[in-house]
């Protein structure tokens, strides 16, 4: 059983992977480029303004995602016409509510520029970041129905798709008609609108507008309103490093930490591909006699690879901002070892909430993701002063540290897995030192002898997966 989980999850995450990694790197490999046309300032000036259009989108969202796929399997038995209901209602509520908050998002347009750009921008650059961010959201419904669907290759079709069309308007409003920032937001906005029509094009089936279903509206917002608080908890979590350098620092100082997470984010991509695997074969395993067994397997091999996945990144960081930024950017390659850990961490979140989810007490996510935001909060205060950006990636990093280890703590409670929590305590305290070495000192010193140390690490950490009551367990379920 388990090892027909781990096959399923294998070949889940090779179907995602492949959307997900031709996806993103369509922008990460615009880095050169990007980098060469914008200064550390203005790019400083697109991550600040993505960051409010992402506050903005957590408004939009309103949780609806949750709520279609809660729905959208409710009525399946009601048939294809009862889910249509479903997703027009959503989409109906979200065309509504999001045209009203982009609205008075823009209205609001002159203080928020005042305040955090010295009113340098003018209203179309937030009208159009903030319309980009609702199409952004319409196009991402219709492809979470294609996965709602079974329909993998569509709902890669609509990422690749939009990621390709942006990129090449981004660059055509940029490089021909000379837009600059206001290009990048132009080129991401038109991109979100055609995809948008194509992705809804290739499920109309499920598109009922005879009329509003407002009456669906109550259930739909009761379920994804309490979300909410969940949502902006997270952002915060996300995003208060951003906030923290730009006040502290300046916009240089932003663009320069914003390009060190576009590496760092290689890793949240892997993370990203595992969880969207995993989640589905995590709900059965839980409902399985075998499920505690299935958890501490996957959490041991998650948690030796990831750490070995953040020595590698780090080791390549200062080659691959070489290679792929402009020389103002070179400087930020510490960044990226430091801000990995924080998509590593966010991943094990998914095994380590196991029992909270068993127990049907996900309010407790919320308290816990509200203390973390304000431990973030604090962190951020107490080290972006004095270590600028590097102080932020740590404050981020023992934010989503302190939240994972809180989850699992509280979920042992409810679903005692017997996570070897001692063993991770190690291989993480083996990790970090390595990473704080190689971060802290010159990358061209030693270089052999650094790789010769993480080929040890890497083999020490790894072989605590294979213990002998692990390997004992594995060989067992290969042989069955």
């Amino acid at each position: 059983m388990i090892f027909d989980r781990l096959k399923q999850l294998g070949k889940d995450s090779i179907i995602y992977g492949i959307g997900g990694v031709l996806a993103k790197s369509v922008s990460f490999f615009l880095l050169p480029i990007y980098t060469r046309i914008f200064t550390p300032a203005e790019y400083g000036t697109i991550e600040m303004l993505t960051v409010i259009s992402s506050l903005l989108g957590t408004v939009l969202l309103l949780g609806m995602s949750s709520a279609q796929s809660m729905y959208f399997f409710k009525y399946k038995k009601e048939g294809r016409v009862a889910q249509a209901r479903v997703v027009s209602s959503i989409l109906q509520l979200r065309l509504i509510w999001g045209f009203a908050i982009i609205l008075i998002a823009t209205v609001s347009a002159p203080l928020i520029n005042v305040v955090l750009f010295n009113g340098r921008l003018s209203w179309e650059y937030f009208a159009i970041a903030f319309g980009g961010t609702l199409f952004t959201q319409i196009m991402s419904q219709s492809a979470e129905v294609m996965r709602l669907l079974y329909r993998p290759w569509g709902y890669i079709m609509i990422s690749l798709a939009h990621s390709l069309v942006a990129a090449g308007l981004i660059l055509l409003f940029i490089l021909v008609f000379e837009q600059s920032i206001l290009g990048f937001f132009l080129g991401t906005a038109v991109a979100s609108v055609l995809v948008s029509l194509l992705g809804w094009f290739q499920i109309r089936d499920y598109i009922v507008f005879d009329k509003i279903h407002w009456d669906l509206w109550p259930q739909l917002i009761r379920f994804g309103a309490p979300l909410l608080p969940a949502a902006f908890a997270m952002y915060f979590m996300n995003t208060t490093d951003r906030w923290f350098v730009l006040y502290y620092h300046g916009e240089q100082a932003l663009g320069l930490f914003a390009i060190g997470a576009k590496f760092a984010m290689l890793m949240a991509l892997t993370v990203e591909v595992f969880r969207k695997a995993w989640f589905p074969i995590a709900m059965d395993a839980m409902h399985s006699h075998d499920g505690p067994e299935t958890f501490r397997l996957i959490a041991r091999l998650y948690v030796s690879i990831g750490i070995c996945a953040v020595i590698i990144l780090t080791l390549l960081s200062p080659w691959l901002v070489k290679w792929l930024t402009a020389p103002e950017f070179h400087e930020t390659w510490p960044l990226v070892g430091i801000l990995a850990w924080q998509g590593l961490f966010y991943g094990f979140f998914s095994i380590a909430s196991a029992g909270i989810w068993k127990a049907e007490k996900t309010y407790l996510n919320l308290y816990m993701m509200l203390a973390t935001a304000v431990l973030g909060l604090l962190l951020n205060w107490a080290l972006v002063p004095s270590f600028g950006g590097l102080g932020a990636a740590l404050a981020t990093v023992i934010t989503f540290l302190v939240w994972t280890v809180a989850s699992m703590v509280v979920s042992e409670r409810l679903w005692l897995i017997s996570f070897p929590v001692k063993v991770f305590a190690f291989q993480l305290l083996l990790g970090g030192s390595l990473i704080a070495w190689l971060v802290l000192t010159d990358f061209m010193s030693v270089v052999l002898l650094k790789w010769f140390t993480a080929l040890v690490v890497c083999t020490i950490v790894i072989s605590q997966t294979l213990l002998p009551e692990a390997f004992v367990r594995l060989r067992k379920s290969l042989g069955s």
